[in-house]
């Protein structure tokens, strides 16, 4: 479970892609009308933690989701992120999150349920950050929760399952067989 030089590389590189979808991520919400409803935009959230669901998925090391996240955070910020240092230090909360779910399974359970639990929990942190620093413990009670479940659909989905299958497609080209995603011959990953 020790992290080696190309665990780094590969988390770097993948974490510094991510930042820039962030940011065109962050683009596009931009068009999302203002007075939608919170629980509705709450559906774009998820892909903002990709990097902590592909990076652990492809290295499967303790501590890649926070490291992914935390790197893929300040390039997005570093690269003009309309939400400025906010873009990295969520990054860390959702990325917290998505570790306590891999954390949970010991670092040892990546097939789709648990890519999907995981990556859910990153709408935990995203929630709590929201809720301090994005006016989310402004909304009812009700529209709280409903945005709490659909940050956490929209993490397993956009983060879970969208890392799951480019994974599984990368490994599938072989570039990955000196990685953790490809020593799992015989087993469900």
């Amino acid at each position: 479970m020790q992290w080696k030089l190309r665990d780094i590389v590969v988390t770097a590189v993948l974490a510094t892609a991510c930042g820039a979808i962030y940011l065109g991520w962050d683009l596009l919400y931009k068009f999302v009308p203002s007075g939608i409803n919170p629980v509705v935009a709450a559906g774009f959230n998820g892909l903002w933690w990709i990097a902590a669901g592909i990076v652990p998925y492809i290295i499967r090391r303790p501590g890649a989701a926070v490291l992914a996240e935390s790197i893929g955070g300040f390039v997005e910020f570093a690269l003009g992120s309309p939400y400025g240092i906010q873009a990295f230090t969520i990054g860390i909360a959702q990325g917290l999150g998505v570790e306590l779910g891999f954390m949970a399974g010991r670092y040892k359970k990546y097939n789709m349920g648990w890519m999907l639990f995981a990556t859910a929990l990153g709408g935990i942190g995203n929630y709590i950050y929201s809720y301090f620093y994005y006016g989310v413990n402004q909304y009812t009670e009700l529209t709280q929760v409903g945005y709490l479940v659909v940050t956490m659909l929209s993490g397993a989905i956009l983060s879970g399952l969208l890392s799951k299958w480019v994974g599984d497609a990368v490994k599938r080209t072989g570039v990955l067989r000196n990685f953790a995603i490809s020593q799992t011959i015989g087993k469900a990953s």
